[in-house]
This record gives structure tokens, C-alpha cells and sequence, in this order.
């Protein structure tokens, strides 16, 4: 793959994730189109501490874990999605800043930035992906599901936090 062929197939990974939060397909199942994943690759977030998970021995998937995440927020915000994206791809992976918001009932808007890292390897499979917030999450994260972080011990209080207000709205989470 030339270089040029692997900056436009990142951007076009790029693309595929903002395009499954516009067309509100994640909250259904939708995959990242173009996203593969490299044997034991890793996901970190400073806002889950210090764990690095390996996804290869995640006890859920990015796409199930991606769905009840967006499912659950727009219970609360039913616009919920991208207000605004941006991306820059190199050779080695891409960079994406993703405004994400939504009213709640009342009309007010609640919003936040995701920062999204990802390094790629020489068949542009993800070796590792991480995600960076905004101060506005925390605020975010009290209005969508009653309790914010960070979670120091990594992401399973975040998505419990997540399972329990779909239980409570009844939300059911159809898995392609």
C-alpha cells in the first residue's frame, strides 16, 4: 500500500466512525465500517484510569460496548449525536475531535468533546485507540446517566453505570 493509499484509508476509517453516530446507527448495532482491529490490540481512556484493555480479552465487544453507550444517552437526549467532526490521517493512523450533544427534554443542549487516537499497522489494522473528554463530560455524564467519573478502576463501573439506566428505561439493545 502506498503512502498516499493509506492516508485515504484512514480518513475513510476516520469517516466510518462519525458517519455510524450521524446516521444514529451505533445506538442500533452499527459497526465502525472499515475498522479491523489487530490480534490483542488496545483501547485506554485516562477517563477509565490507569488499565489498558486488551480487546482481543474484553468481556464486550467495542461495538456492543459503543451501543448500549450511545442507546443509553439518547433515552435522555433523543437528538444525541455529532454536532461537529473533525479528523487528520497520517501513515501510521488518525486523529478524530468529535463535538458530541443533545437536548433533553427541556431543550437544553449538554455536550462534550471526544478526542480519538488511533495508531494502525502496516495493513492499517488498529494496534491501539484512545479516547480523551472534556471537562464537559462529567456534567455530560450527571444529565445522561446520573453519575460521572472518572472510574479509576477502569471501565466496567462506567458501563455498569450504563446497564443499569437502560434497565431502568427499559432499553433493549438489538446486537447485529
Amino acid at each position: 500500500m502506498t503512502l498516499e493509499e493509506r492516508i485515504e484509508k484512514h480518513k475513510k476509517m476516520a469517516e466510518a466512525y462519525h458517519s455510524a453516530y450521524v446516521k444514529q446507527s451505533v445506538q442500533d448495532g452499527a459497526k465502525y465500517e472499515d475498522w479491523v482491529f489487530a490480534p490483542h490490540a488496545t483501547y485506554w481512556s485516562p477517563y477509565f484510569g490507569n488499565n489498558v484493555i486488551d480487546l482481543d480479552n474484553n468481556p464486550m465487544s467495542v461495538q456492543k460496548s459503543a451501543t448500549m453507550e450511545a442507546a443509553t444517552y439518547s433515552v435522555t437526549m433523543k437528538d444525541w449525536g455529532p454536532l461537529s467532526f473533525e479528523c487528520w490521517a497520517s501513515d501510521r493512523g488518525f486523529v478524530m475531535k468529535t463535538h458530541f450533544g443533545g437536548h433533553t427534554e427541556d431543550g437544553v443542549l449538554h455536550d462534550f468533546f471526544a478526542y480519538g487516537f488511533v495508531d494502525t499497522n502496516d495493513k492499517c489494522e488498529i494496534t491501539h485507540w484512545e479516547t480523551h473528554v472534556s471537562p464537559e463530560y462529567n456534567d455530560f455524564l450527571d444529565v445522561a446517566l446520573g453519575v460521572h467519573g472518572p472510574f479509576k478502576n477502569g471501565a466496567g463501573e462506567y458501563m455498569a453505570a450504563v446497564a443499569k439506566k437502560m434497565q431502568e428505561k427499559g432499553v433493549k439493545i438489538h446486537l447485529q
